[in-house]
């Protein structure tokens, strides 16, 4: 009789998740097939062990998430697949660096994502305006501060998308930041729509589209998951679910993500935080142009607020010793700074490294250049890009062995712009580093 009511209850739990349309409801009809699965192959004392571990579990998977007790936040949880490494987290807003100023770049070391060069889309809502982005419903879009950085929050789910960003190439990175103040999230997805339907980039449902889902908080405990889809004249032709990522846990109180995108082709490969979730997989349709949109999905959820920052879509990859050699000056924007500071960020650690290893390969000296964007002090702005540079070639010495006497540093500030600085885009680009051989 056991084995009968508790069959009864979880095909009726898992038939109603089944109808949702979301992360969460197509796992959970997945363990339900399995566990139906079980029951037929299993002898009955298997099937009694199986049953009470479920009837068991019920409840913590289904039930409302509870919030932690303030200060009790959890940094150092492990993820199911390792109990011995810490999980890995967001980049704190302040660089951890030892007491000469040198940056700690040991998480990045084995992190394979490489943003490329040229910076063509940029968005930090540093001025505070929501102006240069569009929502099915405006009204859903705020600007808000949160410990000294601003983000695009979005209430209550939606779609929103850039105004100014057209049509994407056929090869780019995008990277974004993610903070969700709360426990319960709902699905993010981060979606690529083919050009015809771009004027109706707010509607959440499109014909021809690509589209990756990310929900930080799902039916299994401590455990995010992902899936994806690429749709063709309406129908649904390649998908993958019950993809785990552990990092961005809200419930866990890991409440940001930096999430990159690596399109070459027509293939895509996704990182949630320093976790590979996709792997250079068929996503994009042959001979089509995308833009780009986000939709914020909201399921079982109380709190309704996902807020984003840092938006950077480029395109290019660098060859530092390729434009030293024949072009005499290699150009980066992918050395990241604290802000109005000279400590170098982490992430940064990948171009580094190419550079390091195309001045070991290059006869004679290179001067390191540092720039500034506008905003500030021009006064301000010089004395940080001397700073800047100064801090690269100490990260060149430091990090890498470079000859300390190969090196020489100089500040331009904001004097030698490459645009008029008249947006987050243009200030980004300007905020360079120059090798220049001598």
């Amino acid at each position: 009789m056991k084995k009968l009511v508790l069959t009864g209850i979880l095909f009726s739990v898992f038939i109603n998740l089944s109808a949702q349309e979301t992360v969460g409801g197509r796992v959970a009809k997945n363990a339900k097939d399995k566990t139906y699965g079980k029951v037929e192959q299993k002898g009955d004392e298997a099937v009694d062990k199986t049953l009470n571990k479920i009837e068991e579990g019920i409840g913590s998977i289904f039930k409302k998430k509870e919030k932690k007790k303030k200060g009790k936040s959890d940094k150092t949880n492990k993820n199911s697949n390792s109990s011995s490494e810490p999980m890995p987290s967001y980049d704190p807003p302040v660089t951890k660096t030892d007491e000469a100023g040198n940056t700690d770049y040991s998480a990045y070391k084995d992190f394979e994502f490489v943003p490329a060069e040229k910076i063509i889309f940029f968005e930090d809502f540093a001025d505070g305006s929501k102006s240069r982005w569009k929502a099915y419903d405006n009204e859903r879009l705020n600007v808000r501060n949160y410990e000294g950085k601003n983000w695009l929050e979005l209430n209550d789910g939606g779609t929103f998308f850039p105004i100014a960003l057209k049509t994407l190439p056929n090869d780019f990175t995008l990277e974004f930041d993610v903070y969700t103040p709360n426990k319960e999230t709902g699905t993010l997805s981060v979606r690529f729509i083919e050009k015809a339907q771009a004027g109706r980039l707010e509607d959440p449902n499109f014909d021809i589209s690509s589209g990756l889902d990310l929900s930080p908080v799902s039916q299994i405990p401590k455990t995010g998951l992902a899936q994806y889809s690429v749709k063709s004249d309406g129908v649904v032709i390649k998908s993958k679910e019950g993809i785990n990522f552990y990092s961005w846990q809200p419930e866990l109180d890991n409440n940001y993500a930096r999430i990159s995108l690596k399109r070459t082709g027509n293939k895509l490969s996704a990182w949630v935080n320093k976790e590979k979730i996709m792997d250079n997989e068929e996503f994009f349709l042959s001979n089509k142009e995308y833009y780009l949109t986000f939709q914020h999905d909201i399921y079982f959820v109380d709190a309704f607020k996902m807020n984003f920052s840092n938006i950077r879509l480029a395109t290019g990859n660098a060859n530092p010793k390729s434009d030293i050699t024949t072009k005499k000056k290699f150009v980066t924007q992918n050395i990241f700074f604290d802000v109005n500071s000279d400590v170098i960020r982490p992430n940064s650690y990948a171009i580094l490294k190419q550079i390091a290893e195309s001045i070991q390969s290059i006869e004679g000296n290179i001067k390191i250049v540092g720039h500034t964007d506008s905003d500030g002090k021009d006064t301000d702005n010089l004395i940080l890009s001397q700073k800047r540079a100064e801090s690269v070639k100490r990260a060149l010495v430091n990090e890498f062995g470079i000859d300390a006497n190969k090196l020489t540093t100089e500040g331009k500030g904001e004097s030698v712009p490459l645009n008029k600085n008249a947006n987050a885009s243009e200030k980004a680009q300007n905020r360079r580093v120059e090798f220049i051989k001598l």
